[in-house]
């Protein structure tokens, strides 16, 4: 922390920090609306016991970001400066690492103390991910051989849907496993074309805001099939990427601009080689128990012994006996100590015409499918019978799907110790840090 000097400023505003928790808050973010007459520089000073300390900050947008560190329960007040018209913009040094890569128009790489992200090139989405805690080698997706030149396929798929087209039957209903459908458009964001972009950088933050309309992904869509040139889905998906933390935040809101038929919408999905993690964690959502129940945390193992799946010949899912909604999950790798969490903020389907959304109901699905990937996400309008067009769901236009997470990257140690820290990292982002202007 700089010793600040108030001299030069016209006056202050007082910021109340409040920890909600009860859990002891290090350098983390807090984060506050404000508005002034103009634009101004400003500076985030904390009065200690030598004086005033300046705090680095990252303004935009009428928000204001600073890390801040309290003890359980605390409140803990800031201030404000503005109005030296002299001030020249603040340069705090970053502890994030941005920069765009060569292999498209979207790909970046995002890295701090905990992590490093590739992105996909062509359309932005999380492509390649490396624990620098752990192995510190790349968590993705298989790549084809016939993909590996336009992009791969990512960590991050969602959000997606699958538009269902029973015109286009030519098959019936005998379906083969791993026979592609002709009646399904599946419509994916990892295949934006360099979609519109807005990127905020700071020393606190980096956070890369895309959106556009979803189109089929002729990748998953039989090229000699008819397209229809319609655009159906919006998508807007949002990374914020923290400088000495080991979270990602991650949103995303899809609108259905026509009335459709759907197999399923997906707001959630993350998909791993199968091999990369040997365990899973699964915590229920506490919505729906009783007052005196508390939700268990599961482990499930992935894998029979390290590097085979338990059933190495077929493929299976967990779908059938995972809760309808997760408050988390995680995955680990009991040698390799690697470890990747994913917290649900905010889950909601809203109708922004009139009236109640038409479908609300969830599933959450993992997957374990041979010799290809293990993947994990959360659906609304999903049916197991996805492949008959009878069970396809209505959905009208302007229908809206959104999302907020928290991914977490952290070091395996033991179980004990990961379920505290994950259920320790669950209480802190339900619970964020509570900052306000005081009037």
């Amino acid at each position: 922390m700089a010793v600040f000097n108030p001299s030069g400023w016209a006056g202050y505003r007082e910021i109340r920090v409040r920890e909600t928790a009860g859990v002891r808050r290090e350098n983390e973010i807090a984060d506050f609306a404000f508005s002034m007459e103009k634009a101004q520089e400003f500076r985030i000073a904390r009065i200690t016991p030598s004086g005033l300390e300046e705090i680095p900050s990252q303004f935009c947008g009428g928000r204001a970001a600073f890390p801040a560190t309290l003890s359980p329960d605390e409140t803990a007040v800031f201030r404000l400066y503005y109005g030296n018209l002299s001030a020249k913009p603040a340069k705090y040094p970053s502890t994030i690492v941005h920069k765009k890569g060569d292999k498209g128009p979207q790909h970046r790489i995002i890295e701090n103390s905990h992590y490093k992200i590739e992105t996909l090139p062509k359309s932005g989405q999380i492509w390649h991910m490396w624990n620098k805690l752990g192995t510190n080698t790349s968590w993705h997706h298989f790549e084809w051989n016939e993909n590996v030149g336009r992009g791969g396929d990512p960590c991050h798929w969602a959000p997606n849907c699958w538009v269902g087209f029973p015109e286009r039957i030519t098959n019936g209903y005998e379906l083969l496993d791993g026979e592609e459908c002709d009646f399904i458009d599946w419509n994916y964001v990892f295949g934006w074309d360099d979609p519109e972009t807005e990127v905020i950088e700071g020393p606190l933050f980096v956070e890369i805001r895309r959106k556009g309309v979803v189109w089929p992904h002729p990748e998953h869509s039989r090229p000699e099939i008819k397209r229809d040139k319609i655009p159906r889905l919006h998508a807007e998906v949002v990374y914020r990427f923290f400088g000495n933390s080991p979270c990602i935040y991650e949103a995303s809101r899809l609108t259905t601009l026509e009335d459709m038929n759907v197999f399923f919408i997906r707001n959630c999905q993350y998909v791993f080689l199968d091999h990369v993690f040997s365990h899973m964690i699964i915590m229920p959502e506490k919505e729906g128990i009783f007052p005196s129940d508390e939700p268990e945390a599961a482990v499930v193992a992935l894998m029979g012994r390290m590097n085979n799946k338990p059933y190495d010949w077929i493929e299976h899912s967990l779908s059938n006996i995972l809760p309808p909604k997760l408050a988390w999950y995680s995955y680990f790798n009991s040698e390799n100590r690697d470890g990747f969490a994913c917290y649900q903020i905010t889950d909601k389907s809203t109708n922004i015409h009139s009236g109640k959304p038409v479908h609300q109901n969830h599933a959450n699905l993992l997957t374990e499918v041979k010799d290809w990937s293990m993947y994990t996400c959360r659906s609304y309008s999903y049916t197991n019978q996805r492949f008959n067009p009878e069970n396809a769901v209505f959905l009208p236009k302007g229908e809206l799907y959104e999302d907020e997470n928290m991914i977490m990257v952290y070091r395996h140690e033991d179980l004990a110790k990961t379920e505290a820290l994950l259920k320790e990292q669950d209480l802190r982002i339900k619970n964020p840090l509570k900052a306000e202007l005081i009037p």
